[in-house]
């Protein structure tokens, strides 16, 4: 009764927001009164030949103006009823607008490292489907995006989500934008968020359409010193002109880390869950910048692997051509060489006076281009139709009377049930590392919140924010006061006394040291908020040049420690941090991510135990060590002592799907220990119990990996693979109660990478594993041999089709 109570008192308080009034409806739809005589406002007419009427009517001038993104109010066609659409709303973890009509925030969600660490495909899907509701409603309303103190009227239907490239390093500015470091989770992850996204309750249209980025191999901010080229081509080299920064690195990747690792993600996202839209990103890969690269937008993506949708390059990428990549001689040619590449929207660099007011490159120079011959108007009316297939298909051109969308009224913004989808999410992401002598759940008396992070509100939500609460300042600033933080959150349920004992996560600072010390001999249990944050540590633009936990909070755990109390590390933090002094004394620790606006809450009940709902590590967790051993330039996955856990050969400190629980959990193999498969369809399904051991209820996460033994070819890449995921499901269990869980395991699960990057089937014994836990709990084995039945090996999926094909023709 107790915790219903407490989430009725959750409910109540998030939706209990002050009125604001509607913003003026702007102009949306396109076939309205005065320009319904057009063929393309005719519903009955097949897609493309409404999208080829409407391109045919568009002078050579107006073309361009509906390829550029975050034009608003700009971008319409008045003369034949054809609206501005803003391309570009952020959705990371919530639509980051301002609040709608009411006062209605959209509702936030954890981010998404914290997501990945949640192993449930249910509760991506249940995000997707909360953003895609939301903004609907909030673009129906015409809510701006989130630029305090300006406003970017109004919100489109694309969202520039979900973030799926990998955690290569924990110094990457931005891992708490996307769910971990292994290609199998975040395709789970792109797909689940994708369709929960795009397909909303009326089956003829799309609800919204997903952007995923950053395509591909962006996993670095910047600066770090490097080589260039030679003198007479500094614009060559792994960092042009010397310095890396996401703009100008320029990597070598091979076909096996580019099939194996920094593909996987978005080809999931795309053959499985049909996602519609593609971001190319700042950086080049193999010589060539990302959206002029016309074998990874052209051939890969779009031949080989179907898509359908729109690319649109990161907000300045275009520029990037010529003016960071020095690729192209002139800015002229690097606009031409990104939309014959197949970058069909421009977001142009932003200015001082607000994205809104840029007249972007696309706009000034394709007329001419076209007119010069260096750009074809087939090229241009290609990437046209792209989009403009998508604003069709998301209703923009058809009555809207009809549509269910547009009666997605503003109390859809933060409804009770979009609250509740949010708060069960941030109750399943937190990781509880370590809980000795059962430290954790905290039992009663008095807690001590010490720390950086005990008052921190906007420390705990991350980045890419939508308006959180419905105060502004009086320059239309963002204020936080809604947000409740740890010490708060732990307030409300027990009693507390709180100290800082730092004044920021970097300083050094050493006079609150007495303070903190004081709180903690008062009380019975310590909880000390240590971490990162996004405003000086980590950040888009910012990557840490070192992973360790910063020197002044080291301290700050030592000065508490000395009091002789139990202590419980809570830390907050996007890229893993490095923390081995404090791993060997604290009593208890929780990795907690950046876990939004809910997270206070959602954390007071699980170090209180009133919830019981941990997640795993969707990460490795390394040493101090680690920048010793790893260069942040270097994107080879197998290189040393090799990077994640599928190639690591080192010790971390924590595995990646580590975890630990209040309750046991054990498990049993209900399938055959050893079976055979074809390497050509056909499977297998292996099946385990899981039962909670203990004497409280919990979640638990069991996961399926395989490794490839012998079956991957000596000297080849695949074979310094140590395990890699292929399935997971979470399970919550009352005490005693047992579920059997599944796998359906095939040549498709178990296939390798050859080094060429064809994706093959290898006879041989591979070894499963089904772990609860990773060590913390129990594992079982199993083994599937791939029973040799053709020459070998069995391709799947080749690299370069086209390539192959030819070489095939030419032997014949």
């Amino acid at each position: 009764m107790a915790s219903r109570r407490v989430l009725s008192a959750l409910l109540a308080a998030a939706v209990a927001v002050p009125l604001r009034a509607a913003t003026p409806l702007p102009f949306r739809y396109a076939c309205t009164e005065g320009h319904r005589q057009f063929p393309f406002c005719d519903a009955s007419l097949p897609l493309a030949r409404r999208v080829d009427d409407l391109v045919s009517r568009l002078s050579l001038d107006e073309k361009p103006q509906l390829m550029e993104a975050r034009f608003s109010p700009r971008g319409n066609i008045s003369r034949l009823g054809v609206p501005q659409y803003d391309w570009g709303a952020n959705c990371i973890h919530g639509v980051e607008s301002r609040c709608g009509s009411g006062g209605r925030c959209p509702t936030p969600f954890p981010n998404p490292n914290f997501l990945g660490a949640a192993f449930n495909e249910t509760v991506w899907h249940g995000m997707g489907r909360v953003i895609g509701r939301e903004l609907r409603s909030l673009w129906r309303q015409g809510v701006g995006e989130n630029h305090p103190p300006t406003e970017l009227p109004p919100v489109g239907l694309d969202c520039w989500s979900p973030n799926v490239n990998i955690v290569r390093d924990p110094r990457w500015g931005r891992n708490l934008e996307t769910p971990g470091e292994d290609p199998f989770l975040l395709g789970r992850f792109g797909v689940a968020v994708t369709q929960g996204l795009q397909q909303g309750e009326d089956p003829r249209y799309l609800q919204a359409v997903v952007t995923l980025k950053h395509f591909v191999a962006n996993s670095l901010e910047g600066a770090w010193p490097g080589p260039g080229g030679p003198a007479r081509f500094p614009g060559k080299g792994l960092c042009p002109g010397g310095s890396c920064t996401r703009h100008t690195i320029d990597p070598n990747i091979s076909a096996y880390d580019l099939a194996s690792s920094y593909f996987p993600a978005f080809r999931s996202s795309v053959v499985e869950g049909g996602a519609l839209g593609v971001m190319c990103s700042y950086n080049a890969v193999n010589g060539v910048p990302s959206c002029a690269n016309k074998w990874l937008l052209g051939q890969k993506l779009r031949e080989e692997w179907g898509f359908q949708g729109y690319v649109t390059g990161d907000s300045g990428a275009v520029e990037d051509i010529y003016r960071s990549h020095w690729y192209v001689a002139s800015m002229e040619d690097a606009v031409a060489a990104a939309v014959q590449a197949g970058t069909d929207v421009q977001s142009a660099g932003w200015g001082r006076h607000g994205p809104w007011a840029v007249r972007g490159e696309y706009i000034t120079m394709i007329p001419e281009l076209v007119r010069s011959g260096k750009l074809s108007e087939a090229a241009l009316d290609a990437a046209l139709k792209r989009t403009l297939s998508l604003r069709f298909r998301l209703g923009l051109f058809d009555p809207p009377a009809a549509q269910a969308y547009e009666h997605f009224a503003p109390n859809v913004v933060r409804s009770e049930e979009h609250v509740r989808a949010a708060l069960d999410a941030a109750e399943q992401g937190f990781v509880l590392l370590q809980n000795r002598n059962r430290t954790l759940p905290i039992s009663g008396g008095v807690v001590a919140v010490i720390g950086p992070h005990a008052g921190a509100r906007y420390g705990l939500l991350g980045n890419y924010l939508g308006q959180t609460c419905p105060e502004l300042t009086a320059k239309g600033g963002e204020q936080y006061g809604c947000v409740q933080s740890i010490a708060e959150a732990l307030g409300n349920l027990t009693t507390v006394l709180s100290a800082p004992g730092l004044p920021s996560v970097t300083s050094e600072d050493r006079s609150l040291f007495d303070g903190a010390v004081q709180v903690a001999k008062q009380a019975d249990h310590v909880v000390l908020a240590l971490g990162l944050d996004t405003s000086s540590i980590e950040a888009e633009g910012t990557d840490r040049k070192s992973i360790a936990l910063p020197a002044g909070q080291v301290a700050l755990f030592d000065a508490v420690r000395a009091a002789g109390k139990r202590v419980t590390v809570v830390l907050l933090n996007g890229g893993a941090v490095a923390m081995s002094h404090v791993k060997e004394h604290a009593d208890a620790i929780v990795e907690a991510w950046y876990p939004g606006f809910y997270g206070g809450r959602a954390l007071a009940r699980a170090l209180l135990g009133i919830t019981n709902r941990w997640g795993k590590l969707p990460v490795t967790v390394y040493d101090e060590d680690f920048e010793k051993q790893f260069d942040m330039l270097d994107f080879d996955m197998t290189k040393g002592p090799g990077r994640t856990y599928r190639y690591f050969t080192g010790e971390p400190l924590w595995p990646f799907g580590h975890g630990l629980s209040y309750t046991t959990f054990a498990l049993r193999l209900l399938s055959a220990a050893k079976v055979d498969i074809p390497q050509r369809g056909g499977q297998t399904t292996i099946r385990v119990e899981v039962t909670n051991t203990g004497d409280r209820e919990g979640d638990e996460v069991v996961m399926a990996f395989f490794s490839p033994r012998g079956a991957a070819p000596r000297g080849s890449r695949a074979a310094l693979l140590r395990r890699q995921l292929f399935g997971f499901r979470r399970v919550s269990l009352r005490a005693g109660e047992s579920a059997a869980v599944e796998f359906a395991v095939g040549a498709e699960t178990l296939a390798l990478f050859a080094d060429s990057g064809d994706r093959v089937s290898h006879a041989g014994a591979y070894a499963l594993q089904l772990t609860s836990g990773a060590g913390a709990g129990e594992s079982v084995a199993a083994e599937v041999v791939a029973a040799e039945g053709e020459p070998q090996p069995v391709l799947l999926e080749a690299w370069a089709p086209r390539a192959r094909a030819a070489r095939a023709a030419l032997v014949v």
